[in-house]
């Protein structure tokens, strides 16, 4: 039976090489990496940050997701970078209550923010849609932006995680690190009958070959991080259909990572 069940996606995966067509490639999205950076600085995960996107013409916004001592969702990578970005790094990794968070200013200048106050910014803003990373609970996601799920991009970290939130309507990413794993999980997911994982996130690390592979018979997209340079955006332009980035300028389509 296994044998057979080769054959057939070798069969099917063969079909699809000799009959596909390719579609006109468009222009790769840009994506604000952690809200984008701000005078030069990258991974505020900022008010600032974010309001800057937005003004540059950004139409996607990635957030990193973390949580304070007390349970409430905050911009944030880690709790290690923001305390050393906010003149405490003796603290390390210790998490803050959510009173601690607001009351400090990263780099001496800029405003950490809530989750919520980001989809509230959002709510005025119904062109942008928000990239999530670092959590990818179900249960979390719902909660916190079941009110525009039609604007939320997932990066997945299981399967589970995965379909639950393609059953419940969000865009999701799965978050692979290397090709083959990406093969893995799609014919693994198409056998068993869950579906097929379409959209992945990957980095500028990662040998394209087997997702080039993988474009040709199945419409595949892919997001990658981080892109910074010309060169670097030249160079996968023809892979990728979003692009994460510190320094991109939508209004003037170049890189600037000087201070603003």
């Amino acid at each position: 039976m296994r044998k057979k069940t080769y054959i057939y996606i070798i069969t099917l995966v063969l079909f699809f090489i000799t009959t596909y067509q390719a579609f006109g490639q468009q222009k790769p999205q840009p994506i604000a990496h952690a809200l984008g950076s701000i005078d030069g600085h990258v991974y505020t995960n900022s008010r600032e940050a974010m309001v800057n996107s937005i003004e540059k013409g950004y139409k996607f916004i990635e957030v990193d997701i973390d949580s304070t001592s007390d349970g409430i969702l905050i911009a944030s990578h880690d709790w290690e970078l923001f305390n050393e970005i906010t003149n405490h790094s003796e603290l390390k990794d210790t998490m803050l209550s959510f009173e601690k968070f607001s009351k400090r200013k990263i780099y001496d200048k800029y405003t950490p923010i809530t989750i919520q106050e980001i989809i509230d910014t959002l709510m005025n803003h119904p062109d942008i849609s928000i990239v999530t990373d670092k959590i990818s609970d179900p249960s979390i996601i719902e909660n916190k932006f079941s009110s525009i799920k039609d604007r939320v991009y997932v990066e997945c970290f299981s399967e589970e995680d995965y379909f639950e939130l393609k059953k419940r309507g969000y865009h999701v990413m799965f978050s692979t690190y290397t090709s083959i794993a990406t093969l893995h999980y799609i014919i693994k997911s198409m056998m068993i009958g869950n579906g097929r994982i379409d959209f992945v996130t990957t980095s500028t690390d990662q040998d394209l070959k087997e997702l080039r592979r993988l474009k040709c018979v199945m419409p595949l997209h892919v997001s990658m991080f981080t892109i910074n340079t010309e060169e670097e955006l030249e160079k996968h332009i023809d892979d990728i259909d979003f692009f994460y980035s510190d320094f991109y300028d939508p209004s003037t389509g170049t890189f600037n990572n000087s201070k603003e």
